[in-house]
């Protein structure tokens, strides 16, 4: 099975950078890894083992359509799946390995994993208390196969103020859509917490340079009051 990880970046460290890709490096699954810049392309990067594309101009949509894009990509290679990585984020060895077995065992068109929260030096908090197949899975922990490939044209296509929710979105997207959702529940990607939020939730006091938590709620409301279904 033929895996793309995509990774969306954009002024992020090449500290930062070099620790996303080579933990998609050391899969035991082999990946290609498709970092795409969003008006902002490091030529550092050039010459790691990637396909590199670079966008002329800032999204700022919170690397939707880096997403879309680096998918297309992968998808035009002939590649059965796409799986995602943000730039902050790196994956545990057999992260890809286990969600093909899981795609292999169901058929899913969408197979995803839950995430190890830790802090902004890298050390672990621990497993994240709010992943939920039915509400809430981080798009790092995402792997969408062909059965789901039409839905992702909704990274660029959701509503602008939905993109900092992107994640919620997209799961209800591909469930409006009928597309086939596995759950392996194993913590298997190391998520960066950069906003409070999460720290306070577990109990840990919040370091210097987390931004504040960003006011969801309204997000939120807005979504219903376009006339969709709650996301949480």
């Amino acid at each position: 099975m033929k895996v793309a990880v995509v990774t969306p970046y954009y002024k992020e460290s090449l500290e930062v950078l070099r620790a996303c890709h080579q933990s998609v490096a050391r899969q035991t699954h082999p990946c290609l890894h498709v970092m795409v810049s969003d008006g902002n392309p490091r030529p550092e990067i050039g010459n790691w083992p990637i396909d590199h594309v670079t966008l002329p101009r800032l999204h700022d949509d919170v690397g939707s359509t880096p997403r879309l894009i680096g998918s297309y990509h992968a998808i035009g290679l002939g590649f059965d799946a796409v799986a995602f990585l943000d730039a902050d984020n790196w994956y545990r060895e057999d992260h890809v390995e286990n969600l093909v077995c899981l795609h292999q065992a169901t058929r899913a068109g969408l197979v995803s994993s839950s995430r190890m929260l830790c802090r902004l030096d890298g050390s672990v908090m621990g497993p994240c208390p709010i992943s939920d197949p039915d509400k809430f899975v981080d798009t790092s922990c995402m792997m969408v196969t062909r059965s789901g490939f039409h839905v992702l044209t909704q990274w660029v296509l959701m509503p602008p103020y939905a993109h900092p929710i992107s994640d919620r979105v997209m799961l209800y997207y591909f469930k409006q859509a009928g597309v086939s959702h596995a759950h392996s529940g194993a913590a298997s990607v190391f998520y960066r917490c950069g906003k409070e939020g999460l720290y306070r939730q577990m109990g840990e006091p919040i370091p210097p340079g987390v931004q504040p938590r960003p006011n969801y709620e309204v997000l939120f409301r807005k979504w219903i009051e376009d006339g969709n279904p709650p996301l949480n």
